[in-house]
């Protein structure tokens, strides 16, 4: 009879396994079968991109698509996006990380409601399409418009909140003792942050400052707003400026969106376990 049941439970075992490796592997398909397609748009020809029926690979591999991107520009809306998101993670993290050490670490009035603003605007991270109009009268009442600044300070605003939260949960994981160590050596609020917690969290960092660099990337809406100017505008207008009146330019179009795609891989491909260890870190408390 026990081995009976032991056979069922290591039959049922397999066949869970291979559900699930199917399940991932359908969902890897999803997710890459259409940066498959949009990579071998980008290298067809005009001809070959209006051949009926279409052809997957039976095609002549073309840069003239890349050419015309690179031609009309697009390099420097990716280095204007580089930079943007650069300052968009430094700003993040130098402000996440004293509000985080202060919302876990001191009580003051106010603190428990505070927090819970933050919480609640974490879907900024997401975009803030229903703040644009309300946003966009302050920034022209105010001439922050078309200014180099306006965007990453928009970002900023976006993406601070879901830092605090993700830096937050990995610094109440530190033990209080190691605090109350170090303030019995001397060392003040500004030492603990530096000599002990900065060390602990670097993990989270890690994941807070590659959210807020793939959110900024990424954003679309307040950059084709708040900015007009040629050389302020972004990636991701510049992408959608291959969207002609008379038609989409889909050649055109493809290149651009693999290029836009690229950097975020990079990042996913050197960082990305750093979101999961920075997200599960302080889940659970030492």
């Amino acid at each position: 009879m026990r081995s009976t049941k032991t056979v069922n439970r290591r039959n049922l075992t397999r066949w869970n396994g291979i559900l699930i490796g199917g399940f991932f592997t359908f969902l890897i398909i999803l997710n890459t079968a259409p940066l498959l397609w949009g990579t071998l748009t980008s290298l067809k020809s005009e001809a070959d991109l209006f051949r009926f029926p279409p052809t997957l690979f039976n095609f002549t591999p073309t840069m003239e698509n890349y050419q015309r991107v690179f031609d009309s520009g697009f390099s420097y809306s990716l280095a204007i996006s580089l930079i943007y998101s650069a300052i968009t993670v430094v700003m993040v993290l130098l402000l996440g990380v004293p509000a985080a050490y202060a919302f876990d670490r001191f009580n003051f009035p106010g603190r428990r409601p505070l927090f819970l603003l933050v919480v609640a605007s974490i879907p900024l991270s997401l975009g803030a399409a229903a703040l644009l109009i309300p946003n966009y009268i302050y920034f022209l009442r105010l001439g922050l418009t078309n200014q180099y600044f306006t965007l990453p300070l928009i970002y900023t605003a976006h993406q601070l909140p879901m830092a605090i939260w993700i830096i937050k949960g990995t610094i109440e994981g530190i033990p209080r003792e190691l605090d109350e160590a170090a303030v019995a050596d001397g060392a003040g609020h500004f030492m603990i942050l530096r000599m002990i917690i900065l060390p602990l969290i670097l993990p989270a960092l890690g994941a807070a400052g590659v959210m807020a660099f793939v959110g900024s990337w990424n954003e679309f809406v307040a950059s084709t707003v708040m900015v007009d100017a040629p050389e302020l505008r972004p990636v991701q207008p510049a992408i959608y400026n291959f969207i002609g009146y008379f038609g989409r330019e889909w050649g055109p179009l493809s290149a651009a969106a693999i290029m836009g795609v690229v950097p975020i891989l990079i990042v996913f491909m050197l960082l990305g376990r750093l979101i999961v260890s920075g997200l599960t870190k302080g889940s659970v408390k030492g």
